[in-house]
């Protein structure tokens, strides 16, 4: 990397969310700056570092959990004020620790989010953008999603301020006096942004991080709402937090990422539109929640970091932690005293306890006793290509084991950090799962990778998976995390409602009954994976295939829904689960369908490129184990004055790329498969399909005959039935 930035601690604090420490703005007297934090326990702390040692100007009593820290956007002397948001309340806090505003707010739901703007306060909450002005709410917007982040931006009149919104189904909004004047959609999922120092308030710019790991740029000139992606993610962990750091060089977006990396890119002021350069790498081990640039410890910039743990440290350059290293006796002594002290005091702290809770089992009077629950953060992903599944497990400990129990056929993979073992099932249930997963010391970050192993063993309700987790150390207790795996894993990727629009053959599902919004969207819940949007007088979201770039929209209300996509598996699917949710709420249902007589034809017309890679790959791969098998020297198979091997099969032997690499040819096959029986069970009136005409089909698939696979399944010269048909 082209710096050499080297990590300094600082201190410990509780656990903290994203964009919870804030650097303030330096003082004319002096060039190092303080620095403002608040975690989980409701402890604000503003602190600055002297000698390399934290200096605590103030601190708050524990309290609601603080979710956000935020200091006034506008320029003059409230610059350096304090806002912290716990639950529903906002409290402004002066450098000293004064507070001198404070406001419960009307919102429902804890303040995940929040901007200062000169008077003006916007808070995000659930599905809410809440502005406040001078303590009076001004007006409330409802999304049709969870609401991410938010920044206001002053209109040239200042009479105004238009809001950017980021939402949970990847879309960006402009909001304007409580109205929605501009949308966009960003299919990488931005999760934060934040704007360039150098512009002015009233030109809108926003640099995003996404869920992919990618970042953006989404810009609006009064006419269009846009975004570009800057950087791809590159198979890079999810961006929680985003910040700036400027040095000589000129100024960096600083991005902190799930995976425990952090990067700096250095970004053109004088055209944001251009890639950022990658500059600095640095691996901190757990999950980033905030970055920020600053001259924290010295007189120099550097970035401070904040981990999920609460570990605040520095990233500096590594020559003036060498000066600094090269302190006195006198120093070192001093240093040394006061940690043989704290250690004394929690060594007296921990034995009072101790005997403390030694009298209370020894009393009479009744009593509980229970252990903290962990601070454990979770999060499941959708499928990819292959079928996989993610859940990443972070833990503010040090974690020793992990017991994980399924009741269907599942695999089951981890990251090279833990050991996994998997027991035999019993005789009598084949299909349980009971895997122990055991960590290296120190681990608080472990990856499950988890892909169902046959999808008629989910029983119409998905798969639930059962990870119990049990820190390192005593007592010896364990927290139950329940992950959910839905039925159609691969739909995750979020899409504009847009793409109905496009010429496809689409199926059409209807159905109408006696259920409410609610329901419904609880029952989908366990057949797409991800947050849905909120229940809502209508509902309408599409999201598309990982792997195969089949797409399905969904559209809903009180009594009524209508599915559709260019998959009909997906349409058999939904109609035999929701008639099975029906059945069960003893809800009498009508569902119709509309299939296309083509549709087969139509659809592996447009798999068929896709089908040809993979069956070309698969071919590479066979000829390559073949050669491989032949334990043939390399000397001898490279050698071009006697070649042993044609041009052909020597270039499929020396490439790296078919190496160790899964095809999805299998996949494929029994994806078109399962569409020509699925079509005879919607479209044609006979209870069975021709067993000749299917092994034929299968045939054709393995040998890849194209042609002739087009002919089984054009459908129009083997049946003439009314495409739509009613079941009750």
């Amino acid at each position: 990397m082209d710096y050499d930035l080297a990590r300094i601690d600082y201190t410990l604090c509780g656990v903290t969310y994203p964009d919870a420490l804030k650097i303030l703005p330096s003082t004319d007297q002096k060039v190092q700056q303080k620095f403002a934090v608040g975690d989980k326990n409701g402890v604000l702390q503003c602190l600055s570092i002297k000698d390399e040692e934290p200096v605590v100007h103030f601190k708050t009593l524990p309290g609601k959990p603080i979710t956000s820290v935020q200091l006034a956007s506008s320029v003059g002397t409230n610059a350096d004020k304090i806002f912290a948001a716990s639950g529903n309340e906002v409290k402004g806090y002066t450098k000293k620790g004064k507070v001198f505003f404070s406001i419960e707010t009307s919102v429902s739901e804890t303040i995940t989010s929040m901007c200062v703007l000169g008077n003006d306060l916007i808070l995000c909450s659930g599905r809410t953008v809440t502005l406040y002005r001078e303590l009076q709410e001004i007006y409330c917007y409802v999304c049709e999603d969870r609401v991410l982040d938010a920044i206001a931006f002053a209109t040239r009149n200042r009479n105004r301020i238009r809001i950017l919104v980021l939402i949970a189904n990847k879309e960006a909004l402009i909001i304007e006096n409580g109205n929605m004047q501009k949308r966009t959609h960003i299919s990488a999922g931005p999760t934060r942004f934040i704007v360039p120092h150098s512009l002015p308030t009233s030109e809108v710019y926003a640099f995003y991080g996404a869920v992919d790991g990618s970042t953006g740029l989404i810009s609006y000139d009064e006419s269009e709402l846009s975004a570009k992606c800057l950087v791809e993610g590159c198979g890079l962990g999810s961006i929680m937090c985003v910040g700036w750091f400027t040095n000589n060089s000129g100024t960096h977006l600083a991005v902190g990422r799930h995976d425990g990396s952090i990067q700096l890119y250095l970004v053109s002021m004088d055209d944001l539109s251009e890639k950022p350069r990658l500059k600095f790498t640095y691996f901190s081990g757990e999950p980033v929640t905030s970055v920020c640039g600053g001259c924290i410890g010295t007189d120099e910039p550097e970035l401070l970091v904040t981990t999920f743990s609460g570990r605040i440290f520095g990233l500096r350059s590594s020559r003036l932690i060498a000066s600094s290293n090269k302190t006195s006796g006198e120093a070192l002594a001093t240093r040394r005293s006061k940690l043989e002290s704290e250690v004394s005091r929690l060594e007296k702290q921990t034995a009072n306890e101790r005997e403390k809770y030694k009298k209370i089992t020894r009393s009479s009077f009744s009593g509980v006793s229970a252990p903290p629950l962990l601070d454990i953060q979770h999060e499941l992903s959708g499928a990819t290509h292959n079928g996989w599944q993610e859940a990443k497990i972070t833990s503010a400990v040090p974690l020793d084991m992990l017991f994980v129990y399924c009741d269907s056929q599942l695999e089951i993979q981890t990251d090279n950090a833990a050991v996994l073992s998997t027991c035999a099932p019993q005789e009598y249930n084949r299909t349980e799962l009971l895997t122990s997963i055991r960590c290296q010391a120190g681990t608080r970050r472990v990856w499950l990778r988890m892909r169902i192993v046959n999808f008629e063993d989910t029983k119409m309700e998905g798969t639930r998976v059962l990870v119990y987790i049990l820190p390192a150390g005593a007592p010896r207790v364990a927290r139950v995390i329940k992950f959910h795996l839905p039925i159609l894993p691969h739909y995750s990727k979020y899409e504009s409602l847009e793409i109905e629009e496009n010429k496809r053959p689409w199926c059409e599902l209807q159905v109408s009954g006696g259920f409410s919004v609610a329901e419904i969207t609880s029952w989908l819940t366990d057949v797409l994976p991800g947050e849905l949007p909120r229940p809502a007088n209508k509902v309408s979201f599409a999201r598309s295939h990982s792997f195969l770039g089949t797409s399905l929209i969904c559209k809903y209300q009180r009594g009524s829904a209508v599915f559709k996509s260019d998959n009909i598996s997906t349409i058999v699917i939904l109609k035999n689960f929701i008639s099975n949710c029906c059945l069960k709420r003893n809800i009498r249902e009508e569902i119709s369908f509309d299939v296309p007589e083509d549709f087969c034809v139509t659809s592996f017309q447009l798999l068929k490129d896709k089908f040809k890679s993979e069956y070309q790959r698969k071919k590479e791969m066979d000829i390559k184990k073949a050669i491989s098998s032949l334990d043939l020297d390399e000397m001898t198979i490279n050698d071009e004055t006697m070649p042993i091997l044609c041009e052909d099969y020597l270039l499929i032997y020396n490439s790296s790329d078919i190496n160790n690499t899964e095809t999805n040819f299998d996949e494929l096959t029994e994806t078109v498969t399962k569409w020509y029986v699925d079509w005879w069970k919607l479209y044609s009136t006979e209870s069975f399909v021709n067993n000749d005409d299917l092994k034929t089909l299968q045939n054709v698939l393995k040998n890849c005959q194209l042609d002739e696979v087009e002919n089984i399944m054009d459908f129009k010269q083997k049946s003439s039935q009314n495409a739509k048909i009613n079941y009750y």
